[in-house]
């Protein structure tokens, strides 16, 4: 965590990912616009039914973003370097725990 607004409003994390380390597929309470600072890091999108809808790349300067519904995705560092991302969230990720919603096995 690297800020919350004291009005709930907004976070900023800053994560760091080893090479392969990634997330389960997951959807969220609220929107988030990431940017990648270092390495590679691979979104993999799904519909509701779980079916694969897309990948996308991101590379260190760009930026991306996502609302609910429809955010279903997993991470992960698909590089062979530690990867360094920014994430700002439309919540104050200390007040509900987390920025996910569900989880998908």
């Amino acid at each position: 965590m690297l800020h919350a607004e004291p009005d709930g409003s907004f976070s900023v994390l800053g994560l760091v990912w080893r090479p392969g380390q990634g997330t389960r597929i997951h959807d969220h309470l609220t929107w988030c616009v990431v940017g990648v600072l270092a390495g590679v890091e691979r979104e993999e999108l799904f519909d509701s039914s779980l079916s694969a809808v897309g990948v996308r790349d991101g590379f260190p300067g760009e930026v991306s973003g996502f609302a609910p519904p429809g955010d279903i995705h997993r991470v992960r560092n698909c590089g062979g370097e530690v990867a360094i991302s920014l994430h700002v969230y439309g919540t104050d990720i200390t007040r509900v725990g987390s920025s996910v919603r569900r989880y998908y096995d």
